[in-house]
């Protein structure tokens, strides 16, 4: 047997278990064949093997992002976007722009605005002078929140006296959209969306995770029309026609309640962000206990307590991994008391039901988490970046109050209580970036939020991996594995872990081919 490619003269992280180290790799067939040193594989070495010989260079296994809106992230990088502007001018330019480059009455979306970041509030009327005719829609970055112009209000027909329309102090609507009307707003803006564009979004998305590293993509994409996604059936379905034409692994998240539909497709996981409860932006992320800026509010849990216990039990019979949505500890509770109850009726040892985000749970639900074997799919890279993400934190600090606001995301908590967490983004609207969650939490300087660099690693590869029942083929660098991996300029555990995110990606490989190769990457 002669392999097809050959990593030499490496610095191999197995993420077996820590301080498991080799120099060199050989894949055959797609597989790992030989992980070692560099006199195990020369045996290897046939006319046809590429050789790498890689000095300097730190590989490991793939990485694994476990939450990312892949269609509404390559959509986000196609169309136009806002990310990260807090000046309101600014803001209304690029809609205006974007509406002198639509044909007239053309409807008109701009993706990625932090209402509660800009400088001052924009409204409808801010949208009507500058798009009298075309309907508009500004979508939050959070997802859970728009603004939408007349035109766009008269287009969407949504029904009289639905939840979540926001009005001024003299009772206007402002044409800001939350909880139950902007999930039904986004889903019939949506609606437009061609085949196309769909799969160039697709294609997109792909490339951008190979840029980063990343070789699979937990794909919460889908919905239905059941009240409680504004993501389209049609996304689920051309990701499962195009997943084996895509440069990078995937696992489809069935973003919706739709059981019969996740059966009759054959999949293995349901739900993603299906929400249980929003935002504290928009004061609807579900809390135990009020608002510390709005005492008259705990926020909204988007389910009935029966309705969240069906859909869980229907899922769980049919045998599928559920996913769900809960940020608030008001949230975290419904859904930890749905699993539970579920569970006593139906035993399912080693489920790994989800918990998305999982971003302020008590002492008490980390306990019952790990209790229930419940996994949990959190995003360090959007919750605790200490440095470029300090504009965030007094407006969350404002919402919470300073003692909750400190015990958000504790994962030397988490970790120590035996729970099994993996590693995400939330593209869109987050950047994909392992790396960028790795420093964050590496080099954070609070306690409840510290992880070595090595264990935060594990929650984008072997953490990650488990987290989708994938353990036997990713996560580890290990013979008979896929041979899925990425190779750094730098090694992350020897970095200044303030420093890990800016250590460029070198090659990314897919099934032992290099998918990616970074521009001016002399390897």
């Amino acid at each position: 047997m002669t392999a097809d490619l050959i990593i030499r003269d490496a610095n191999v992280y197995t993420m077996v278990r820590p301080g498991r180290r080799a120099e060199a790799l050989a894949f055959q067939a797609g597989r790992i064949v030989v992980v070692g040193a560099n006199a195990e594989v020369e045996a290897l070495v046939g006319p046809q093997t590429q050789v790498l010989s890689l000095p300097g260079r730190t590989v490991l296994p793939g990485f694994i992002d476990c939450h990312v809106h892949m269609t509404q992230t390559g959509l986000g990088a196609l169309g136009t976007s806002v990310y990260d502007v807090s000046d309101t001018g600014t803001v209304l330019q690029v809609v205006a722009e974007a509406v002198d480059r639509a044909a007239p009455g053309e409807a008109v979306l701009v993706h990625g605005c932090w209402f509660g970041g800009l400088d001052r509030p924009v409204i409808a009327a801010d949208l009507d002078r500058i798009a009298p005719r075309n309907p508009v829609m500004v979508a939050d970055v959070s997802g859970h929140g728009c603004l939408v112009s007349s035109p766009a209000w008269e287009a969407l027909a949504l029904p009289s006296g639905i939840g979540g329309v926001l009005r001024d102090g003299s009772g206007c609507r402002s044409g800001r959209l939350v909880a139950e009307a902007n999930t039904l707003a986004r889903y019939r803006y949506y609606a437009s969306i061609d085949d196309a564009q769909r799969a160039e979004a697709l294609q997109r998305a792909a490339e951008m995770a190979l840029r980063v590293g990343i070789t699979t993509l937990h794909a919460l994409d889908g919905g239905c029309d059941d009240g409680h996604s504004w993501f389209r059936e049609r996304d689920a379905a051309m990701l499962l026609q195009a997943q084996d034409h895509l440069p990078v692994r995937t696992v489809l998240y069935l973003q919706s309640t739709c059981v019969e539909t996740a059966v009759a497709w054959g999949l293995s996981h349901i739900g993603g962000c299906v929400w249980l409860d929003g935002s504290y932006g928009d004061h609807t992320t579900a809390l135990l206990e009020p608002y510390a800026d709005r005492p008259d509010t705990c926020g909204k849990l988007y389910f009935a307590d029966d309705e969240l216990e069906g859909f869980v039990e229907r899922a769980h019979l049919a045998g599928l991994q559920i996913a769900m949505h809960a940020i608030g500890d008001a949230a975290i509770q419904q859904l930890l008391d749905a699993y539970e109850k579920v569970l006593v009726r139906h035993p399912r040892a080693d489920h790994r039901h989800r918990i998305e985000h999982f971003s302020l749970p008590t002492v008490a639900q980390i306990d019952r988490a790990a209790r229930l074997g419940v996994a949990l799919s959190m995003q360090p890279n959007q919750a605790v970046v200490p440095k470029e993400a300090h504009q965030h934190m007094p407006a969350s600090m404002r919402y919470l109050g300073p003692e909750r606001y400190a015990r958000r995301h504790p994962y030397r908590r988490i970790l120590d209580a035996g729970c099994l967490v993996g590693g995400g983004s939330d593209s869109d609207p987050k950047p994909m970036g392992p790396l960028i969650g790795v420093e964050a939490l590496a080099g954070h300087p609070d306690d409840d939020r510290h992880l070595s660099a090595y264990e935060a690693l594990l929650l984008y590869t072997a953490s990650a991996a488990r987290l989708a029942f994938e353990e036997d083929q990713k996560g580890t660098l290990e013979p008979g594995k896929l041979a899925d991996c990425v190779v750094l300029s730098a090694d992350p555990l020897a970095a200044d872990p303030d420093t890990i995110s800016q250590i460029p990606v070198d090659m990314t490989l897919v099934a032992g081919r290099i998918a990616y190769r970074r521009p001016g990457n002399d390897a």
